[in-house]
């Protein structure tokens, strides 16, 4: 059974993710307006992708910048050749970052800047707050509204790096359960919050989560 739906409901960079977290082997089809697009899967990677003239990874950063049309997924399809060597989540990091270079807009830079974060490894959700914990952008709207508990440990952990003089930290980690909660400086005034699971081990992910902000 084939999966429909809408990519202003479902955006392309979540579906990608998860066609390639599931290890799919499946073919997408993108209709936007009277044009058509597609994205091969295999195993879990991208292999193969079109919209015309486009083939290829260029297929791929020019289908990530559309905003609406139509999606269809079917399972089972192998793709006709191989144009795409690219691990999944490089590939879709590069295409967000060349998206996020031409976007003028605060809200969607910070949009891109949470789909960027989900190409790590055992990212269970992410946010954006501001040094006052209001939150500014989230990947998962029914989180709770903590992010004063996160603003009040960044400015405790700046006042004590301060005070034995080693200077601000460049992220804190908080373990506690199953997940792991990672708090970043992002800009002048803004905090990124990463919810990674628990098992992920912090120094494999932190060079990724590192290139997904740059």
């Amino acid at each position: 059974m084939a999966l429909v739906g809408d990519l202003k409901d479902l955006r392309l960079p979540s579906l990608i993710q998860l066609n390639c977290m599931e290890r799919n082997t499946a073919k997408m089809t993108i209709a936007y307006g009277n044009k058509y697009g597609f994205i091969y899967f295999d195993d879990g990677q991208v292999v193969h992708a079109e919209f015309d003239p486009e083939m290829g990874e260029k297929a791929v950063f020019r289908l990530l910048t559309l905003e609406d049309g139509k999606f269809k997924v079917e399972s089972g399809i192998r793709a006709p050749i191989k144009s795409i060597n690219t691990s999944w989540n490089n590939l879709l990091l590069d295409g967000l970052h060349k998206i996020d270079s031409f976007v003028e807009s605060d809200e969607k830079k910070n949009h891109y800047l949470l789909e960027k974060i989900f190409t790590v490894r055992g990212v269970r959700s992410a946010e954006l707050i501001n040094l006052e914990g209001e939150r500014i952008a989230s990947s998962n709207s029914s989180e709770g509204d903590i992010g004063y508990v996160y603003a009040l440990t960044f400015y405790e952990a700046n006042k004590t790096g301060n005070l034995i003089s080693n200077g601000n930290p460049q992220f804190i980690s908080i373990a506690a359960g199953s997940v792991r909660h990672i708090v970043i400086p992002y800009k002048e005034d803004l905090i990124l919050i990463i919810h990674l699971e628990i098992k992920i081990k912090l120094d494999l992910v932190l060079d990724m989560i590192k290139k997904a902000i740059s």
